[in-house]
């Protein structure tokens, strides 16, 4: 598996990591051996979060007794000192180490969202007490908002951030990573397959992924074994894309991009309930977690609710609301028409 730097934290990377959002849908037992067979396979990045349902509990299960061969970044949504603090804590016991090697605030898409954890009491006091105490080595964000990203770097109180990029959604390119080189910052990816949106050319996303200069690594969400496999070669034997391989991605993009959310959670709130956030990607969930995990969450029920939008008094104003064009009420009717009976007939 080929190696990088993640910046000035010192830390010696696998350009492929293991993303931590699947790994709930197999068994317990099958999701620690596909941990460690990542690690065997080379894998030494290994990213979670408080938030994803049991991935530091399997993760901490795969990682005794080799510890010192991973490197583990996770995060939580607290804002606050005090929720950070126990966030911490409770990674620690969960994970069964005595330390984290990256602990990032999580989601943090808008300023209002960095100024919070920001703010005296705010989160990053926790995290920087909590690298005094040698819980933590290092600090580190997640955004989906280039924006956000640059004024976090403004602040220099971040070693790494977690961003989204993919061959699609190029958003981060032109001004997040040249800053993140000129100032050493470590550069971890989120969703290089848009959050499981591009794996008709898994291999070739990837690779562009890894292509962009200042790209440490990127962790890939993975639960079944084919998939470790395929995405380890990629780390293994990485070559940067010929002109044919780049002219395959951008006629994909050119094909995509007209209706491909950025989840930049900027549209209009619907004042009748619709969960815009959700729905509007609802075709990433299902594909991500499955049919019955929607079902058992009960987002069957807040798809039930996009029927309204078709005589909406704001249905203009929810169009024109995506700041990249998209078309809400559209894409929300297209969720619906598309999954509500592959929902219907599981229930049944």
């Amino acid at each position: 598996m080929q190696t990088r730097i993640l910046g000035r934290t010192g830390l010696e990377v696998s350009i492929i990591g293991f993303g931590g959002i699947p790994i709930r849908r197999p068994p317990h037992d099958q999701a620690v051996d596909l941990y460690r067979r990542g690690i065997e396979m080379g894998i030494n990045y290994f990213d979670c979060a408080r938030a994803y349902t049991h991935c530091e509990e399997r993760l901490g299960e795969a990682v005794k007794g080799r510890r010192d061969q991973v490197i583990i970044a996770t995060r939580d949504k607290a804002h606050d000192r005090k929720e950070m603090a126990e966030a911490v804590d409770t990674s620690l016991r969960t994970l069964g180490t005595d330390y984290v090697d990256i602990y990032q605030c999580h989601e943090i898409h808008q300023l209002s969202d960095l100024d919070a954890v920001l703010a005296p009491g705010g989160a990053i006091e926790a995290l920087r007490a909590a690298r005094e105490a040698g819980k933590i080595r290092f600090i580190g964000m997640t955004s989906h908002n280039p924006d956000v990203v640059l004024a976090a770097l403004d602040t220099g109180l971040f070693d790494a951030v977690f961003i989204m990029l993919n061959y699609v959604n190029r958003r981060m390119v032109d001004e997040v990573l040249p800053r993140c080189r000129h100032e050493n910052i470590g550069v971890a990816i989120i969703k290089p397959l848009g959050g499981c949106l591009l794996a008709a050319h898994a291999d070739l996303a990837l690779r562009w992924v890894l292509q962009q200069e200042g790209v440490h690594t990127t962790p890939v969400g993975m639960w079944r074994p084919f998939e470790l496999e395929a995405n380890a070669k990629v780390g293994e034997d990485f070559q940067p894309l010929g002109e044919q391989e780049l002219s395959v991605l951008d006629e994909r993009r050119a094909a995509l991009l007209p209706g491909f959310c950025r989840l930049c959670y900027r549209h209009y709130e619907c004042p009748h309930g619709v969960e815009t956030d959700d729905l509007v990607i609802f075709d990433l969930l299902c594909t991500r977690h499955g049919i019955q995990e929607a079902i058992e969450r009960g987002w069957d029920k807040k798809l039930e609710a996009v029927a309204r939008c078709a005589e909406c008094e704001d249905r203009e104003r929810c169009a024109a609301s995506c700041p990249f064009g998209l078309n809400i009420p559209e894409t929300l009717e297209r969720m619906h028409r598309t999954y509500m009976p592959v929902l219907e007939a599981h229930r049944a």
